[in-house]
């Protein structure tokens, strides 16, 4: 790869985590705070809740269901890895982008992000396409799954193979020095 294209990558990568910090704070990481702070019409809050339920109402996103709604366990599981581990990452890696080149460490934690990342959005993913056709429609899941999630999902696959080659060639590096000595 050369390093132009890696240039033009870590770009990317940097406006998806500008990106994905808020959408964590302001979305994601919601049904985390106390409901005092967000659920009364009088919540200091309260536009977090109205966010959510325009995102509800405009995609039909069953994971983002407010209780009674049964919403998968694995969900609330991927909502804590968000809070425990996108969110310090994604902190640390427009940090770490903006600053650049990435280091090899960088590129193994943004690696294990990336699998993490994709397989967590590929089981809502799954999830999502079993979703009853009388509640969801094929063209909301059709949003959902190949838009929203897919985007999603598409960066994430992009990342691990990139971080994945970046490390590889630098073990190689490392391999072949050590054969050369």
């Amino acid at each position: 790869m050369t390093s132009s294209t890696r240039s033009i990558l870590d770009r990317i990568y940097l406006v998806y985590f500008l990106i994905h910090i808020p959408i964590l704070f302001c979305v994601d990481l919601v049904p985390l705070y106390p409901n005092s702070l967000w659920v009364p019409a009088d919540a200091p809050l309260h536009k977090l809740a109205e966010l959510r339920e325009y995102y509800i109402t405009t995609y039909n996103d069953q994971f983002f269901l407010p209780p009674p709604a049964k919403v998968p366990s694995f969900f609330s599981l991927f909502a804590f890895f968000e809070l425990l581990f996108h969110l310090p990452v994604s902190l640390w890696a427009v940090r770490a982008l903006w600053a650049g080149p990435l280091t090899g460490g960088a590129e193994v934690l943004l690696l294990v992000y990336g699998v993490e990342t994709a397989l967590t959005t590929l089981t809502c993913m799954y999830d999502a396409a079993l979703w009853d056709p009388a509640v969801v429609t094929t063209e909301q899941k059709t949003v959902l799954i190949g838009g929203l999630y897919g985007g999603y999902f598409a960066l994430a696959v992009l990342l691990t193979i990139d971080m994945y080659a970046r490390v590889l060639k630098r073990v190689n590096a490392a391999d072949a020095a050590k054969k050369a000595q």
